[in-house]
């Protein structure tokens, strides 16, 4: 009987290169407070399926929290119902704290289509999330589009602004079930109560908040 087999997709060092639309698991979020007071949801992915199976899509997506005037309060919960119904949360569901929510996000699964932007602070271009949707239905679906001005021996994983590739990936990725939460009961259950955001000591690098009691995870 053989130790293992080798196997080119599960190696270190493997990123998405090509925008497109991609299954995905939550691997992280994290809650930190913005230098103008505003609460911020960062949130890390996983690719499911396909020829990026494993790979990391992470500081792609950042959502804000801004409630005051109205009209942001709208916009606000709007941004983040997209997100909530991506990942099946059902109707009539209430959020009570965006605490709560980033601890229970991880694990969720979603579609979310991405596109390379400029970095603002260093002219390159990193991946970056447009929008959230529910699972594909016939998998994920790179289109083909790499790196602006990338080249087949300068490339860089999409680590966000001035984060260059520095750790390997398992290239299996988690098969975290996603229940949904189909009622406020299973969703409250789903939520610890401790867990509590940090200011980060540099905006663009917030830290982690802190963990809750492993008693208290969601999934």
């Amino acid at each position: 009987m053989s130790l293992f087999t080798v196997d080119s997709n599960n190696v270190f060092g493997k990123y998405v290169e090509e925008a497109g639309t991609y299954d995905v698991i939550i691997t992280n979020a994290r809650l930190y407070t913005s230098n103008n007071g505003n609460k911020v949801i960062s949130i890390d992915y996983q690719v499911l399926d396909g020829k990026y199976t494993g790979c990391p899509i992470i500081y792609a997506d950042s959502l804000t929290w801004v409630d005051y005037p109205e009209e942001n309060l709208t916009m606000s919960i709007k941004r983040f119902n997209s997100l909530l119904v991506a990942c099946g949360v059902k109707d009539g569901v209430a959020i009570d704290s965006l605490e709560q929510l980033a601890s229970a996000l991880k694990g969720q699964k979603l579609a979310i289509e991405v596109e390379w932007k400029e970095s603002s602070k260093d002219g390159k271009y990193y991946l970056r999330v447009l929008n959230h949707q529910k699972l594909l239905q016939d998998g994920s679906r790179p289109n083909g589009k790499t790196r602006p001005g990338s080249s087949q021996n300068e490339r860089q994983s999409n680590f966000g602004n001035n984060r260059n590739q520095s750790a390997g990936y398992r290239q299996q990725a988690p098969q975290a079930q996603n229940s949904g939460f189909n009622s406020q009961a299973s969703f409250n259950a789903a939520m610890p109560t401790d867990g509590q955001p940090q200011r980060p000591q540099q905006p663009q690098r917030p830290q982690q908040p802190q963990q809750p009691n492993a008693d208290d995870l969601p999934f």
